[in-house]
């Protein structure tokens, strides 16, 4: 097998009884938001039912945290991490009369590709550890380091155990690239941790019916269907069975679902992924979740989830779009909102900032 190597690159895997006692009380339920929309404080969480989970704070710490209890529980897991592309998204606030910048989502890494990969070399050795024996793992990522995040997931996972390597073509984006063809998709590398995962086909509607041939089995053959004459038999059809090249736009401002987040996804693509891997009910987690749209579409398919950010933007628009959600269709599933509650993040928390009402703009 083919393998990467970097500069210090590092298996924490021997030392990992050790970092999850350490983190085993890491974080703490600081939130808990009720079918009534009000928020309690509270240090601890004694219930025995699953509650849908938010965390704020460095996924690699919450991977360590969870491994305490979740492992080999979570059913899909979806990523969108930064992409190697040297940009850093910057936000404007507007909060009152009062606008101020900030920093959503960190993706300049000064060129250290080494540091980089050794990031998501971390996080992916967790993941296996975290997913179910049937559960599926879908990264995002785009042509910046696709190439060798694949081979990174055939180390961890092994060659055999690629399921897809989806192309998400968005055919609304503008490019202002004049010495390359305009870069219209992105990748998402689909993984499995054994045989036995789970796969729901998917049928997508034709954009208008068309006659096709019917089709059967004969002795593993597939052969064209005659009638008696020896005339071969068609079929009117208005869908087709989902390949792996996804015709979906990528969000604009002007959709009514759009937060401001400048790495926002669409809903219908994290439809798709979580129809596809996962049923009602498994465990569904995004730990780069930024403004939480596959959470809330987790929500909509009756999944159970877990969400991370690190960032408190992130957290603020997840929060809040759920809550929405669930005030908009009246039907409120609890959940929580949990961080290692540092000084800085204390001060966050008790300034009120998660209940404010401010509106977020990508900077241009």
């Amino acid at each position: 097998m083919v393998k990467l190597i970097w500069e210090n690159k590092k298996n924490n895997t021997p030392k990992l009884e050790d970092i999850k006692k350490f983190h085993s009380n890491f974080f703490k339920s600081f939130e808990h938001l009720t079918h009534t929309g009000n928020t309690r404080r509270r240090t601890t969480n004694n219930s025995t039912f699953w509650m849908n989970k938010l965390f704020w704070g460095d996924n690699l710490e919450v991977l360590y945290f969870l491994l305490n209890n979740l492992k080999e529980k979570i059913d899909l897991i979806y990523i969108d991490p930064p992409f190697f592309s040297g940009t850093n998204y910057q936000i404007k606030i507007k909060e009152n009369d009062k606008i101020y910048e900030s920093i959503a989502y960190y993706d300049h890494w000064n060129r250290d590709l080494d540091s980089y990969l050794q990031m998501l070399y971390e996080r992916i050795t967790i993941f296996k550890l975290m997913l179910a024996e049937t559960g599926l793992i879908f990264i995002h990522s785009d042509w910046h380091a696709n190439h060798y995040i694949r081979l990174i997931l055939d180390e961890i996972f092994g060659e055999k155990r690629f399921v897809n390597n989806i192309i998400w073509y968005y055919y609304n984006k503008y490019s202002a690239g004049k010495k390359t063809l305009p870069r219209a998709h992105d990748t998402i590398l689909v993984y499995s941790n054994s045989n036995n995962f789970t796969f729901n086909q998917i049928r997508i509607p034709r954009e208008k019916p068309r006659k096709q041939l019917m089709r059967e089995m004969v002795s593993g053959v597939l052969k064209n269907v005659k009638d008696k004459d020896g005339h071969v038999k068609y079929r009117i059809v208005t869908d087709k069975k989902m390949d792996d090249v996804w015709k979906i736009p990528c969000m604009q401002p002007a959709s009514k679902e759009w937060t401001g987040f400048p790495t926002q996804k669409h809903h219908k693509l994290l439809e798709r992924i979580i129809q596809l891997g996962s049923n009602e009910g498994d465990l569904v987690a995004d730990f780069f979740c930024g403004s939480g749209t596959s959470l809330i579409v987790a929500e909509k398919l009756k999944r159970r989830w877990i969400g991370c950010d690190i960032s408190e933007y992130s957290i603020y628009l997840t929060r809040n779009r759920i809550l929405d959600y669930q005030k908009r269709i009246q039907n409120y599933n609890p959940f929580e909102i949990l961080t290692n509650l540092s000084e800085t993040r204390s001060k966050i928390v008790d300034s009120g900032f998660f209940e404010k009402k401010f509106s977020i703009t990508r900077k241009k």
